[in-house]
């Protein structure tokens, strides 16, 4: 993996393990435990990407990389790379979960975002009377402050989005186009919004149809492909909690099935005008 010349703290930290890993190569955890008097599944942790991996201690990755035989410019680099990855993102201050901080690191970085939504609207693409109605109906029990946090997220999520201008496609299936949140209105507005980005120049946004039936995502469910310049990650949500992979298997799967979702979708043109039908209608109520 080369080296970057900016990282989000979610990257760096990616890059660091896994460049740590490579460093291993054949030789087993417990022989490099033993040499820097470390716990084998603390060598482990350094080595896993994500929200499962822990940084290592300055003095504990200098014995590390000092066994390793590496070089001080080598070192110097790493050390760097530690400390970028220590550095708190902005995500990091507004109380997200680990999991979802791991993937807005991993968005804001990323050069293109393939997504395919099952029951919702994309994050990256949502109004925010969406997202309040959004939150009303799956957390009655927040309170006004943990609302507008939440949505303080989200939008400045969109924000980082526009300004990095990342390719974003998105296969939308018609459940998330005909689920009404917040009333007709409101839902009229959101998919005039969903038009308005669809004209932009890094949006593609196809809509899947009921009469597509079975199709290559109906049980994998909804799940998004992150490519940054440094490693794709799958990104898939089970019980609420985000789960990222980077092996070739799953991201190979993955992609495979988005083709067959976006050959059998809507093209764009018929997308939006399926939108502004929808709309109308919606106005009309």
């Amino acid at each position: 993996m080369s080296a970057m010349t900016t990282r989000t703290p979610t990257v760096a930290q990616w890059q660091l393990s896994t460049e740590l890993r490579n460093l291993r190569g054949e030789r087993k955890l417990a022989e490099i435990a033993k040499a820097i008097k470390v716990n084998s599944s603390t060598v482990s942790r350094w080595e896993t990407p994500g929200v499962e991996g822990v940084i290592p201690g300055p003095g504990s990755l200098e014995r590390l990389l000092q066994y390793y035989d590496l070089d001080e410019q080598a070192i110097s680099r790493f050390i760097a790379m530690r400390k970028e990855a220590r550095t708190p993102g902005w995500w990091q201050s507004s109380g997200v979960a680990e999991d979802y901080g791991t993937y807005i690191g991993l968005e804001t970085a990323a050069k293109r975002i393939k997504t395919h939504e099952a029951t919702l609207i994309p994050g990256l693409l949502q109004t925010e009377d969406y997202v309040r109605a959004l939150f009303k109906g799956t957390m009655p029990e927040a309170g006004p402050d943990l609302v507008d946090s939440a949505l303080e997220v989200r939008l400045t999520r969109q924000k980082t989005w526009r300004e990095n201008r990342t390719h974003l496609w998105a296969i939308v299936s018609e459940t998330a186009i005909r689920t009404v949140l917040g009333g007709p209105k409101l839902m009229a507005r959101q998919l005039r919004h969903l038009i308005e980005a669809a004209e932009e120049p890094n949006v593609m946004l196809q809509v899947l149809p009921f009469e597509v039936g079975a199709h290559a995502a109906l049980e994998i469910g909804g799940f998004t492909i992150l490519a940054l310049e440094e490693l794709t990650v799958l990104v898939t949500v089970t019980d609420n909690v985000s789960l990222f992979r980077d092996q070739p298997y799953d991201l190979e799967r993955h992609s495979e099935a988005f083709e067959r979702l976006s050959a059998d979708a809507w093209r764009p043109a018929q997308t939006i005008e399926f939108l502004a039908e929808t709309a109308k209608t919606l106005e009309e109520e």
